[in-house]
């Protein structure tokens, strides 16, 4: 802990982090000491750590943010049912993260390569969607009740890595775009450090598969981010909030 906190805006803020297994960690590697000992080694814990903050934790592996039309799968943030229900986000949040869409890419056609349950088909939607069961119409319901019901958060959106094809991180940035939310995008750009599983097409294609091979838990098998990279993530990622 910081010595002196009076010129640190983190400081003691409680911090709603609503993300999917990018977000949770999957090592089983945990912090032994400090105020999250025993929790996974993740970039939240990373950042609540150096500023005392408080964290609300709406991230799971396999998260989506869609919910679908038939029902059958449970763990999404617009499950009106699921502890993770997005209206159950504490009044007194002072900052909102949502970094959600590597799950749902994997339920618009059932199949997840990240071993995670795939039940339950979310398509991509159109950008004007009114229903949760689409991934853009859930982004429209979240992002719209979230400005009105929690008026004073301060909320960013941190666009996924990781999704099965570029239409995803393209929703994300013109849903960020369409509702005035500030946004980091975790597949690089000129202010973000390109991360694992990057769609973004500018990038060259063997940076990609440099980071991918430094920053991945055991390549080919387990492409989710290792230790290192949540640490390294959790400096921009601690920036980006101080902006926001």
């Amino acid at each position: 802990m910081q010595k002196n906190q009076s010129g640190n805006i983190l400081f003691g803020k409680k911090w709603a982090v609503c993300g999917d297994s990018f977000t949770a960690g999957v090592t089983g590697n945990t912090f032994t000491e400090g105020r999250f000992a025993g929790k996974n080694i993740a970039y939240p814990y990373f950042i609540a750590e150096r500023n005392s903050m408080e964290i609300a934790e709406f991230f799971m592996g396999g998260r989506t943010l869609g919910y679908p039309a038939a029902g059958d799968f449970h763990n999404s943030l617009t499950d009106p049912n699921a502890d993770c229900y997005y209206r159950n986000i504490p009044e007194d949040a002072d900052y909102i993260t949502i970094y959600l869409g590597i799950n749902d890419s994997h339920h618009e056609h059932g199949k997840a390569k990240d071993g995670e349950d795939p039940t339950g088909i979310i398509p991509l939607g159109e950008m004007n969607d009114a229903t949760t069961a689409t991934y853009c119409g859930a982004w429209n319901e979240v992002l719209s009740w979230l400005i009105v019901n929690r008026p004073f958060a301060h909320i960013g959106i941190l666009v996924s890595n990781g999704c099965d094809r570029p239409a995803y991180r393209d929703v994300q940035i013109a849903m960020a775009l369409k509702y005035g939310i500030p946004y980091i995008d975790m597949n690089g750009d000129r202010f973000t450090p390109v991360m694992i599983r990057s769609q973004n097409p500018d990038i060259a294609p063997e940076v990609k598969q440099a980071v991918l091979l430094k920053q991945a838990v055991d390549y080919p098998r387990n492409t989710h981010p290792n230790d290192a990279a949540h640490e390294y993530e959790s400096t921009f990622i601690e920036e980006f909030l101080r902006r926001i």
